[in-house]
């Protein structure tokens, strides 16, 4: 009775005329899954290893990065709000692809006292300066600026050049700063 008409149930779904068909199939079926499964994964990771990163010329290798003592960041981002924040972000996220484990100073994600910007200044390695219009009329980024030149810190410029985002041609940045000390450090000469 009940049994014989299960069987014919399942034969008529599935084609299949015993139960160890069907488990057979299903086995079968879950094997194949899984070894989809294990190829996404592969698959996955070959991606993920391909993200472009900085390499030495002669080795072929990451950079170590190394933070000199009492340093926390091998770089500080100096950028104007008003028109350098998104392409601070950008650099900032780039430089984490391009460098893994790299340390950057951010204002967003690591102020925690204005107050303090001198010392954040001194525990970082490198300081870039995004220059862009404002950024040497503001109070906050002269600080960093003096801050950096009186540490001896290596300062790296990176200019804005598009006037629709804020940019302008380095002259007229450079025309910005109304300390000549302060442009001459950044700039060089007179």
């Amino acid at each position: 009775g009940g049994e014989e008409e299960g069987q014919s149930d399942a034969e008529a779904i599935t084609g299949m005329r015993s139960p160890n068909g069907i488990l057979l199939f299903l086995l079968v079926l879950t094997a194949v899954l899984l070894l989809l499964f294990i190829v996404g994964g592969v698959v996955g990771l070959r991606r993920i290893a391909g993200v472009p990163t900085i390499r030495l010329s002669r080795t072929g290798q990451r950079p170590e990065l190394s933070l000199h003592r009492g340093v926390l960041w091998h770089l500080f981002n100096s950028h104007i709000w008003s028109t350098g924040q998104d392409a601070a972000a950008a650099i900032k996220k780039e430089l984490q692809l391009l460098l893994p484990g790299i340390n950057v100073f951010l204002d967003v994600d690591d102020l925690e006292d204005i107050g303090a910007l001198e010392t954040y200044i001194r525990q970082s390695q490198l300081i870039l300066c995004f220059l862009s219009r404002g950024y040497l009329r503001s109070a906050n980024c002269l600080r960093e600026v003096c801050a950096a030149l009186d540490q001896g810190k290596a300062i790296v410029l990176v200019q804005e050049a598009d006037p629709a985002k804020g940019g302008g041609s380095l002259p007229e940045l450079r025309a910005e700063c109304e300390i000549e000390e302060v442009a001459a450090g950044l700039f060089g000469g007179g």
